[in-house]
């Protein structure tokens, strides 16, 4: 079991990367400055905590400042609202060469692999490119850097794909106009942002396919004094990114952002009574239900949902309303197995 941090705790050398082509137009700009300046609020930023650059591109890149310049949130928002608008042609690959090779440095103020500080990247533009992106964004990948690839009205999803990180689908944004880039700040935001939570690997030697149609979680813990009766998530699935794929419970749905099951029935408030407690799930195809002390407290219907990445981690104990971690001695190891396999 381990402890991840998000993006009030977490710390990133940040980096946008900006078209400033002539398809963009300077009314279309302010948008873009408006956008860069609200999506930092979600960071806690400072030379010791998140660092935030913005590379400027057209026909060739520019640095507008980069991760060393500034120290404060509100340092970072007005240097935001000033960015220069450029005109010129798109040189995307190019721009995405410069940031791997002159932002992300320590001379540039990156801070060393040592550190284990995440280097993000969020490439911005609304055209095809008129150079090539696949090689720059390997080259960046293999650099260790995350690219998230977001794209406005005529971009092109070949292109977008080959800039984004693994998976495309959780690094690949597309929005048909300028008006509507607001929108995807906070699927963004969800991609990278997290609070603390304690997580644990899937059992890639239990289920090595991932999860089954039907399988079956169970833990021991109890809560601290400290611990309050309030909503909260009984378990999250993460993909690798962080991105979440289960939430009390809460899966992936086909159809829609999520499969959802909250359980209100009155015998779980015992959970709070601060002493040790079992609790298990069983998910079937079709429905979940909640266990507490080997008692059957509760069964949901649930719809379909997506298969789940088993390169990521499960979550337990989240508060529902900001994500803060419950307050819970866990007696682990946790349990997660088929139960085609096993039974329950």
């Amino acid at each position: 079991m381990s402890f991840v941090p998000g993006c009030k705790n977490v710390h990133y050398d940040l980096v946008f990367i900006l078209d400033t082509s002539s398809s963009v137009g300077k009314e279309n700009f302010e948008k873009i400055r408006q956008w860069v300046a609200n999506l930092v609020e979600s960071f806690d930023v400072g030379a010791e905590k998140t660092r935030v650059a913005v590379v400027r591109y057209s026909d060739r890149p520019t640095t507008e400042f980069n991760l060393g310049r500034y120290k404060t949130l509100g340092e970072v928002k007005r240097a935001a609202g000033n960015i220069r608008y450029l005109g010129g042609n798109t040189k995307t690959g190019d721009a995405i060469s410069f940031t791997t090779n002159n932002i992300f440095t320590e001379m540039a103020g990156a801070r060393p692999a040592s550190k284990g500080i995440q280097k993000v990247a969020i490439l911005l533009t609304d055209g095809r490119s008129q150079d090539f992106v696949l090689e720059p964004s390997i080259a960046a990948a293999a650099a260790g850097i995350r690219l998230f690839a977001v794209g406005i009205g005529e971009a092109l999803r070949e292109e977008l794909e080959e800039i984004a990180a693994e998976p495309k689908s959780a690094h690949m944004f597309h929005v048909t106009d300028f008006d509507a880039i607001d929108k995807i700040r906070g699927r963004l935001r969800r991609r990278l942002c997290e609070s603390e939570y304690y997580e644990f690997d899937f059992a890639p030697y239990v289920l090595p396919q991932g999860l089954p149609d039907e399988y079956a979680f169970v833990t021991t813990f109890k809560f601290r004094k400290t611990s309050r009766k309030e909503d909260w998530y009984l378990w999250q699935v993460y993909d690798k990114y962080g991105i979440p794929q289960a939430v009390e419970y809460n899966a992936v749905g086909l159809t829609k952002d999520a499969v959802r099951a909250v359980f209100k029935n009155p015998e779980v408030e015992s959970l709070f009574d601060r002493d040790w407690h079992k609790i298990g799930m069983r998910v079937d195809s079709k429905s979940v239900s909640l266990f507490l002390d080997c008692k059957h407290i509760e069964t949901l219907p649930i719809e379909e949902r997506e298969d789940i990445d088993i390169q990521g981690k499960t979550v337990i104990g989240k508060r529902l309303y900001d994500s803060v971690p419950i307050d819970f001695l866990c007696f682990c190891p946790c349990f997660l197995y088929s139960l085609t396999s096993r039974g329950w």
